[in-house]
């Protein structure tokens, strides 16, 4: 250690702020969306949302109130990344059987560049939560909306359903591939 004189003063230290309040909120939705694969239907648990975010729990009751505004949250934004522009296909005047593909092809693509996205799908099918069920809903609905826009009717919007059910499946399969596996 240097010895102190009478010259010396000692710099400044530059305020660092560890955490910015985004870049947190950002990672425990993230974490939401771990949790909620792990979980399998089951309940999601603060320590386990806590402990993907590698966060407090209070952190969790700061920034949010409660688990269930977390999740709520991040069931919103993550579905708010379903939006699709179809702008082009609409305007270029090609009939339905036309367009489909390429909508199909936007959705698909759409689903496999946001793996929350896919992880939250894959959770709301088949789970008995109320949350998941929304979630199923919102995406029917935004299929026929999307239907409704390149111009179909109800076939139009099962095909899209399916095109879901195919991404997500996809995203399963690449998941599932990423792990390792114990084969004796």
């Amino acid at each position: 250690m240097p010895r102190r004189s009478f010259l010396w003063v000692p710099e400044p230290r530059p305020r660092v702020r560890k955490w910015d309040r985004e870049a947190r909120e950002g990672r425990l939705k993230s974490a939401v969306f771990a949790a909620m694969t792990e979980s399998r239907g089951n309940p999601l648990s603060p320590s386990e949302i806590a402990r993907h975010a590698k966060v407090s729990k209070a952190l969790i009751y700061k920034h949010f109130g409660s688990v269930e505004a977390l999740v709520d949250d991040a069931i919103l934004s993550c579905l708010d990344l379903l939006d699709l522009d179809i702008s082009a296909e609409s305007e270029s005047g090609a009939d339905t059987p036309k367009r489909l593909p390429d909508v199909a092809a936007k959705l698909h693509e759409k689903i496999q560049s946001q793996p929350e996205l896919g992880d939250l799908i894959g959770w709301s099918l088949g789970n008995p939560d109320p949350r998941a069920r929304q979630v199923a809903e919102a995406v029917r609905a935004f299929c026929e909306d999307l239907a409704a826009r390149a111009g179909g009717g109800t076939e139009a919007a099962t095909f899209l359903l399916g095109v879901v059910a195919n991404a997500i499946c996809q995203h399963r399969d690449d998941a599932s591939e990423d792990t390792p596996r114990n084969i004796p």
